[in-house]
């Protein structure tokens, strides 16, 4: 294939009714190299994130359009950079329209199906897979079903009275942790299937292997405790997790940079370098790990795993047992993190479920998840009884923007709110809720009695096109004939390895339960 015609049997997929038939379709195709690696580009947000969900506004131009075929190399450049980080917020804009401006419309369609993730021919990476296996890159996750659908929990069968499973709904960093059996190895992923750092953190952690028969993936919260012990709040502990992962990176730069610096800029260098290595004392000194789930590792990597909660949870709760007490004889370092079950109780009622998710929410935490016993493991929407039950809502928005604080304002020069909006732009609000340094504000002076002044060198557009999870009372029509949320604020903003879509309208809808017409 070459571009128009990859074009041409795209709007075939598009048009045609039936998975079976389309599968047919895509199955005489299945060692067409273009079509391959355009469909990684379109569908592996494990290896590909663009930073981008739209295209920027192509300008007309008199200039005549190159209608000339060619094999998508210069895109696929220009993706990879995006990919990359080489290209970033305007710059990448720029280079879209450059790309985009003397080519015929429908090279347009091809990057819009790219950056929206779909061919809107109502195909995804897992039937992609089944007829061109192991294309595409996928990172196996389970995900809840709303409040909606509570009703889905059954509390007894034949007569039985079983009970449910209720676990909290941690406020932290979800993580992977893959125990390598065969190799005491241990693996640190994010739900989007990015590696990140565990250094000396888990070390231990593949003690684990020894009373496991396969290799297995454990599923949890990674948070950050206070000095009295108690749990960080989420965009603290995240925001800490985070810069972590940051900056580790470029630690080694940090210290090339200090070398080659002048004796003045070495000073302020090096006073960075001290508070970044205390930042990370404390980190290390106070990670907890809150473990809900396991999964052989096989079976995850399958997106499938037919052994039941109740079969599930009863390893979680002999293994994290016996790793403690392990634990407890030998010695462990004090900087290695914390295990422990997440907070959890069979529940044999409705009313006993709520009661528990009311003790959660007076404790001023999130909410609770609630699990049939008899429910399998599987990638993407659990139906088979997976509920997750919030005392708000929350959605994520993409930022496309922000608006100045009113000059009248304790915030005046700074970020008033982040301007948000669905994938499909159909949800805009007007966001705030953020700390006085994401604002890009510093106090004068340590008393606060000189008000506060810009921090210096602060990029006020540093988050635009990232997506943030937004916290909010209800979902509202506005004048312009869309729709907005009623007190929304920011819960934090999400990292690229962790979430890189904006929910749609109708799973706001859903989310929100909205009963509007």
């Amino acid at each position: 294939m070459i571009s128009k015609e990859l074009y041409g049997f795209i709007q075939l997929l598009q048009k045609t009714s039936g998975s079976l038939k389309k599968k047919e379709m895509l199955s005489q195709y299945k060692d067409d190299k273009l079509l391959q690696k355009y469909l990684q580009y379109v569908y592996d947000e494990v290896n590909y994130t663009y930073g981008k969900s739209k295209l920027p506004i192509i300008p007309d131009t008199k200039e005549e359009k190159i209608d000339q075929d060619d094999n998508l190399e210069e895109m696929f450049k220009l993706l990879e950079d995006m990919n990359s980080g080489k290209l970033r917020g305007s710059a990448s804009n720029e280079a879209m329209v450059d790309y985009l401006i003397l080519k015929p419309d429908f090279y347009q369609d091809l990057l819009f199906y790219v950056l929206k993730r779909n061919i809107k021919a109502k195909m995804n990476a897992r039937s992609i897979n089944e007829i061109i296996p192991k294309l595409i890159h996928i990172a196996p996750y389970q995900r809840c079903q709303s409040e909606a659908y509570v009703d889905r929990i059954k509390y007894s069968t034949d007569g039985n009275n079983h009970g449910a499973l209720a676990q909290l709904k941690a406020d932290g960093t979800f993580l992977n942790i893959c125990i390598h059996k065969d190799y005491d190895e241990v693996t640190c992923l994010t739900r989007k299937g990015h590696e990140v750092p565990n250094y000396f953190w888990f070390d231990t952690f593949s003690k684990i292997g020894d009373w496991l028969d396969k290799s297995s993936v454990l599923h949890g919260e990674l948070l950050v405790k206070n000095e009295d012990g108690s749990i960080m709040d989420r965009a603290t502990g995240n925001g800490l997790l985070n810069g972590f992962y940051k900056r580790w990176e470029t630690y080694d730069a940090m210290l090339l940079k200090i070398d080659k610096a002048t004796p003045k800029r070495k000073k302020t260098l090096n006073a960075e370098l001290e508070e970044m290595k205390k930042t990370w004392n404390y980190i290390a000194h106070n990670l907890v790990f809150e473990v809900w789930d396991i999964v052989n590792l096989k079976d995850w990597e399958n997106l499938y795993s037919d052994e039941t909660v109740k079969e599930r949870f009863e390893k979680v709760k002999t293994l994290i047992s016996k790793y403690n007490e392990w634990c407890s004889i030998v010695e462990i370092p004090d900087n290695n993190c914390e295990i422990r079950i997440i907070e959890s109780k069979i529940v044999y009622s409705h009313e006993e479920m709520m009661n528990f998710y009311q003790e959660q929410i007076d404790k001023g935490l999130e909410g609770i998840v609630v699990k049939n016993l008899d429910a399998a493991w599987e990638h993407d929407e659990n139906r088979q009884g997976i509920i997750k039950l919030k005392d708000f809502k929350e959605n994520d928005l993409r930022i496309v923007g922000y608006k100045e604080a009113d000059p009248d304002s304790e915030f005046a020069g700074g970020i008033g709110a982040y301007i948000c909006e669905s994938s499909d732009g159909i949800v805009k609000v007007n966001v705030s809720g953020m700390k006085r340094h994401e604002r890009g504000l510093e106090r004068v002076s340590d008393d606060s009695s000189e008000g506060l002044k810009i921090i210096d060198n602060f990029d006020f557009n540093q988050h635009i096109g990232k997506i943030a999870a937004v916290k909010y009372n209800e979902l509202i029509k506005n004048n312009q004939g869309g729709y907005s949320l009623f007190l929304p604020a920011i819960l934090e903003i999400r990292e690229s390895n962790d979430k890189t879509e904006a929910d749609s309208f109708e799973k706001i809808k859903q989310t929100a339960k909205y009963k509007g017409k």
